[in-house]
């Protein structure tokens, strides 16, 4: 009996092996799929030395995809209020109002929403610089 406990144990312990080791697999690939954007410390370096308009594209393309994930969320929180407004007050706060309120969705939505404004406009003002940089001919 004891030998068929340790069977089923060394079993069981080489399933959550493999599965450990399938799921760091997929995390790496995941993260060198996303290795082409740029972390903020690598923002920050490359908005003080970009020279050419390859690094002028680079950032216009981390701002376009910041404006892309805060438009989701503006979107995703508006959602949220719309089905709160249709949903009575479940919990109050001491005050007798609703700690769920619509109005706390409606207002971090329009935070977001005017964040991705203004990084479409970082964007699109590197953009400009890049093609500044291709219009005008290097001088040494």
């Amino acid at each position: 009996m004891k030998n068929k406990h340790q069977k089923v144990a060394r079993r069981m312990a080489l399933v959550v092996l493999s599965l450990v080791v399938l799921s760091g697999a997929l995390c790496v690939e995941a993260t060198a799929e996303t290795s082409g954007s740029l972390s903020k410390k690598e923002l920050k370096a490359l908005l003080t030395t970009a020279k050419t308009p390859a690094d002028h594209q680079r950032i216009a393309a981390y701002y376009r995809s910041k404006a892309q994930r805060l438009t989701a969320k503006a979107l995703e929180f508006s959602a949220e209020a719309d089905r709160l407004a249709t949903q009575p007050a479940t919990i109050e706060s001491k005050q007798g109002i609703s700690c769920n309120c619509t109005s706390h969705y409606r207002y971090w939505s329009k935070q977001y929403a005017q964040e991705a404004r203004d990084s479409e406009a970082l964007a699109a003002q590197q953009e400009q610089l890049s093609r500044n940089h291709q219009a005008s001919p290097e001088q040494k």
